[in-house]
């Protein structure tokens, strides 16, 4: 090893600040590298906790009606809303976004969201267009158990029990062993005889 003959203090102290420079310089770079910026990771006040937990506080209804502002238009946002606003007892606005869905419904199993649509009439009262959609349903998909199930529990509500009493047989027929059947199977008992001339 080759010796420096330059005065051994200077050497040695030479040394010992590249030594400590080896330690200092990285630990300084560190620290300038994760050190908190000015208006950045600070420690959050109490005013923006309580906004970022009212944020994170909305209902699904909240967030969906969020999300439709966001993106008008998309068919499961509008779905998925339709589904809340029945659920939350809105039905207009129920009947609104199942029609939105509708509309641009490009899915294999669209069509039943009818038997929402429905459902929404009816717990507005309105058999007669429930009906329809029931009907609608059947057009395409003659012997459907909920659409045949749901005419029959819309005819007797509306006291025409004939029509329920051949909605509940179909659908008995069809699958005697469904759950649907065999609702329809005790709600036949309850309906008013057959009217006979």
């Amino acid at each position: 090893m080759a010796e420096y003959k330059h005065g051994g203090a200077s050497s040695k102290g030479n040394r010992v600040a590249f030594g400590a420079a080896l330690i200092v310089v990285p630990a300084l770079l560190l620290w300038l590298y994760f050190a908190p910026q000015p208006g950045g990771d600070t420690e959050p006040s109490f005013e923006t906790l309580e906004h970022e937990q009212e944020q994170t506080q909305l209902t699904p209804l909240e967030q969906m009606e969020q999300m439709w502002r966001t993106a008008p238009g998309h068919g499961p946002v509008a779905l998925e809303l339709a589904n809340l606003y029945y659920q939350d007892g809105q039905y207009e606005k129920a009947v609104q976004f199942y029609r939105e869905f509708l509309k641009n419904d490009t899915t294999s199993t669209g069509w039943l969201v009818h038997l929402d649509l429905s459902r929404s009439f009816s717990a507005l009262g309105r058999a007669d267009e429930a009906i329809g959609e029931l009907q609608l349903i059947l057009k395409d998909h003659s012997g459907h158990s909920g659409a045949l199930y749901n005419l029959g529990a819309i005819e007797a509500n509306r006291g025409n029990h004939d029509a329920a009493r051949k909605h509940w047989t179909e659908r008995i027929g069809l699958h005697p062993q469904d759950t649907l059947a065999v609702y329809a199977q005790g709600a036949l008992p309850k309906l008013k005889p057959v009217k006979h001339p």
